[in-house]
């Protein structure tokens, strides 16, 4: 039992659907071969995923008309006994077939289950293509998907803005795609060309100093000795030094900018030779870490969330999880 308002909100109010005959056609048969190649052979033609997304494509379909909505309604409960035969076939042999006023709302689903079926969503994104095309013509074109006010497309559409406020952005905003800031030190001048260049001499040398032992390895050949990583990198390193003559800490960051110019460009050196640097860049650009931790509280403590019967709250300053 759970007592929490949302959940309890969303409680589908409508009786108990039973059928007191779905296993009236059961009968035990003797554990011989054929029989348990006919059951193998019975395990891979289930439609409980068909049943499942003609339910789901009518249960979050929006209608304000009573008598359609009535219709909806006795569909799913339906669907509801025929996803129970469609359970039981196994056992039973006996399975129940949607009709076509039943399968053509496989033929529409709701837009959130459309991140199920990355065909379907390539269909409906080609669909929404077509039909702006054919927005000054007479042609109709018919989406395989529908939006809904549903709580399932609701949710999907808040996920969807979410992400890109948050995670996604268009790269022509400039700073908010340009991350190569982070991994470089502040302070610092970093704009002779000269030494910008002699830096990307030596990452594209290693690039590809890199690649060809990668490639002889994958091959198998032993031609050219062994790439001793350490050995290479510091070699590098140092030659690098002789010519520039710069304190390493300054190189460390005219390497990291020239890497991170482009992101054509191999990361490869910067983090072999580099990486503590980058690191420590990046830990001066991140703000403080904040400490949470999951405490059970006694119930209906305020601000709290019940979990299975229990309560518990989110605490900052504690960055133990205790449940």
């Amino acid at each position: 039992m759970c007592d929490d308002p949302l959940v309890a909100a969303s409680r589908i109010d409508k009786p108990i659907i039973l059928d007191i005959e779905d296993k009236t056609a059961a009968r035990p048969k003797p554990y011989t071969k054929e029989n348990l190649i006919e059951y193998e052979i019975m395990t891979r033609d289930s439609r409980i995923g068909e049943i499942t997304n003609a339910a789901t494509s009518i249960e979050n379909r929006y209608t304000t008309e009573e008598a359609v909505r009535k219709r909806y309604e006795d569909a799913a409960s339906l669907l509801r006994v025929f996803q129970g035969k469609e359970i039981d076939f196994l056992k039973t042999g006996v399975r129940w077939h949607m009709n076509s006023a039943l399968k053509k709302h496989l033929k529409q689903l709701p837009y959130f289950l459309l991140y199920h079926y990355p065909d379907k969503m390539d269909t409906y994104k080609a669909l929404l293509g077509k039909k702006k095309q054919c927005a000054d013509t007479d042609e109709t074109v018919t989406p395989n998907a529908y939006h809904s006010p549903s709580p399932m497309n609701e949710l999907c559409d808040y996920i969807c803005t979410w992400e890109k406020k948050h995670i996604l952005w268009d790269k022509g905003i400039g700073d908010l795609a340009d991350t190569a800031r982070l991994v470089v030190k502040d302070g610092l001048d970093l704009t002779d060309k000269n030494v910008l260049r002699i830096c990307r001499r030596y990452i594209n040398h290693y690039a590809a100093n890199l690649k060809t032992h990668l490639s002889q390895k994958k091959d198998g050949k032993t031609a050219g000795g062994s790439f001793h990583y350490e050995l290479i990198v510091n070699e590098y390193k140092a030659a690098l030094k002789r010519e520039l003559s710069m304190d390493e800490a300054l190189i460390a960051n005219y390497v990291i900018k020239a890497s991170y110019a482009s992101v054509s460009i191999s990361k490869s050196f910067a983090w072999a030779a580099y990486g503590d640097y980058l690191l420590q860049n990046l830990r001066e650009h991140s703000g403080a870490a904040k400490r949470l931790s999951i405490q059970e509280v006694p119930g209906n403590t305020k601000g709290s969330y019940e979990y299975l019967g229990k309560y518990y709250e989110l605490r900052e300053g504690d960055n133990n999880i205790r449940m």
